[in-house]
């Protein structure tokens, strides 16, 4: 047997099959349903199908896993991930016509399995593991790239249908195989920038660095990626650092064109000096900062956290809550977050002298965002 790949299992099936649009339609129902957060519906979607094949059976379960660990049910997400055993045994394979072992399991499942628990040393393992995938693509796609070289200095050598697309990767045409390439370095990516947020969670902020440095080498021209960069370097205090991160970022984001890319641009540039005039207890020019950088859309809700913080820094708790709680009546759909809420109701908590203002305040924010909250909200810290 030839190594083992893992390739989307309906990538080669043909799509004119009953059973095939069967398991794309429940698929795409799946999709849509994890989308609006309605996790519950896709427990009740799932519960009492007969998948067709393998194949099916893993995706549910992908998709069953996902939904009971959104709903913090995280005793029942792990009995199914049991009931899988090992992701990498022979059994979840299937071979091909040409010999080639290829992994049923959908990646989802591994990134679930990986980020069980605050350790990071499955996400290692899993890292590993697109790195492995990526390099045998890489390696696949450079040797595919050298036999169409020969076969258009040898045309007798090779024939058309040596290259046919089947079920082997190797018959993938040109631009299959880079976008395989492209998907297993975007989970490669995805990988790595989970391990920054478990070493930034755990104030490990050289360890993050590093990875950033290495996303870096891959990106070199991602002004997002260098603005993560400068937030780091502005956690570990090495606030000159930032500044020159924060001017690389600049002159990517100079090069965007469209009049919104720019407004886009501007708002970013304007939160970087918020957040380095705020380092150097510059309250009252940070505050102006991130109210013009809160004028875009896209920059709104991480401009308000902002605010509100400067204000908490400045002595002024209920400025704090004034501003958030306004910007909330005013756009529900894009200030509304885990995060935010969380920290208006410890505001709520530290102006709590009576012992009840507290409690009104959650009971009013409760009222105000009940209609729109998914499933998967935790108002634990609401109570």
């Amino acid at each position: 047997m030839r190594q083992t790949a893992d390739r989307d299992p309906l990538s080669t099936a043909d799509p004119s099959s009953p059973v095939i649009k069967s398991i794309q339609s429940q698929q795409e129902l799946l999709q849509q349903l994890a989308l609006r957060g309605a996790w519950r519906s896709i427990l009740e979607a799932i519960k009492g199908q007969q998948a067709a094949d393998q194949e099916q059976l893993l995706c549910q379960a992908a998709y069953y896993t996902l939904a009971l660990a959104k709903l913090r049910n995280y005793s029942a997400a792990n009995a199914e991930m049991l009931k899988l055993g090992n992701l990498n045994s022979a059994h979840l394979n299937k071979v091909t016509e040409d010999g080639l072992q290829v992994s049923m399991v959908p990646f989802a499942l591994r990134w679930l399995q990986a980020d069980a628990g605050e350790e990071p040393d499955k996400m290692y393992q899993l890292l590993d593991y697109c790195t492995q995938q990526l390099q045998a693509d890489v390696n696949l796609a450079a040797t595919m790239k050298s036999l169409r070289a020969t076969q258009r200095l040898h045309s007798i050598s090779l024939q058309d249908d040596d290259f046919a697309v089947g079920s082997n990767p190797s018959n993938m045409p040109q631009s299959s195989q880079e976008r395989h390439v492209q998907m297993w370095a975007r989970r490669q990516h995805m990988v790595v920038c989970n391990l920054v947020n478990r070493h930034v969670r755990s104030k490990e902020y050289k360890v993050a660095l590093r990875w950033l440095s290495w996303l870096l080498t891959e990106r070199r021209d991602d002004p997002g990626l260098w603005s993560v960069v400068g937030y780091v370097q502005l956690m570990l205090g090495d606030i000159a650092a930032a500044d020159r991160t924060f001017q690389k970022a600049a002159e990517l984001l100079a090069s965007t064109r469209s009049p919104d890319q720019q407004r886009q641009a501007q708002a970013l540039i304007r939160r970087h000096q918020g957040l380095l005039l705020f380092a150097r207890n510059d309250f009252a020019g940070a505050l102006l900062e991130f109210e013009a950088s809160g004028q875009v859309l896209s920059q709104a809700a991480a401009a308000l956290q902002s605010r509100a913080l400067v204000y908490v820094y400045s002595c002024n708790l209920g400025a704090a809550i004034q501003v958030t709680e306004d910007s909330m009546q005013s756009d529900l759909i894009h200030y509304v977050s885990e995060p935010l809420l969380a920290n208006l109701c410890t505001m709520y908590e530290l102006m709590d002298i009576s012992g009840n203002e507290g409690a009104d305040g959650k009971t009013r924010l409760l009222t105000l965002i009940g209609g729109i909250l998914p499933d998967d909200f935790d108002a634990s810290f609401m109570q």
